[in-house]
């Protein structure tokens, strides 16, 4: 993921070059992939005339065969619907015929920071069910571990001739080995979910 995000500005729109998103006052407008880049390169060169074989050279490269014509008419269009624009009487995209497009509107670059990524947590609600189970886990065994050692304890108290059990020790250790062993699969499960949505954070 990007350190900062490059922002091409112009009007009421917002191009963001590293997301591939365009904006309209700050609200996210539907445009393909295609035509998103068509418009961040006429954007970037604004005033300039950018000839047609210049447009199939980035876009589709040299090597690819395809109507390019079909192609770069149908990018144009869904371009001029999502800026509300008009062939006619263009505010932003002017058509140069048999030679290309230029971009009318002033466009102003800027680089801004990138949000930190933030771990969401999915509808299902696992995260919250892992953390759930392993509070149960850790809550249950040590209320048993008290009930096992009390035992021992109330020995040592009434039994004069009786000192303390030589088993309670070895009990509460088991009981506390039993318990980190109990623990260890659900710290693994805990990382490896953690692990997935900061992935996913970070696309």
């Amino acid at each position: 993921m990007a350190d900062t995000y490059r922002l091409l500005r112009f009007g009421v729109f917002e191009l963001n070059l590293d997301l591939e998103e365009i904006r309209k006052n700050g609200t996210p407008l539907k445009l393909p992939p295609q035509p998103f880049k068509l418009l961040a390169l006429l954007a970037s060169r604004s005033g300039q005339v950018v000839i047609r074989d210049e447009i199939q050279e980035q876009l589709w490269g040299s090597d690819t065969f395809i109507d390019f014509e079909q192609g770069v008419n149908k990018c144009i269009k869904q371009i001029r619907t999502a800026l509300s624009d008009n062939a006619d009487n263009p505010l932003y995209l002017e058509t140069i015929p048999r030679r290309g497009y230029r971009f009318l509107a002033p466009v102003r670059t800027k680089i801004i920071p990138a949000p930190p990524p933030q771990v969401k947590e999915a509808s299902s609600g696992l995260l919250a069910n892992v953390v759930a189970q392993v509070r149960a886990q850790v809550e249950s065994a040590s209320k048993t571990a008290g009930d096992v050692s009390q035992p021992a304890a109330d020995a040592t108290v009434e039994g004069a001739a009786h000192e303390t059990s030589p088993t309670a020790p070895a009990s509460t250790q088991s009981m506390r080995t039993r318990l980190i062993w109990a623990l260890v699969p659900l710290a693994i499960l805990f990382a490896a979910v953690l692990y997935w949505y900061l992935s996913r954070a970070v696309r």
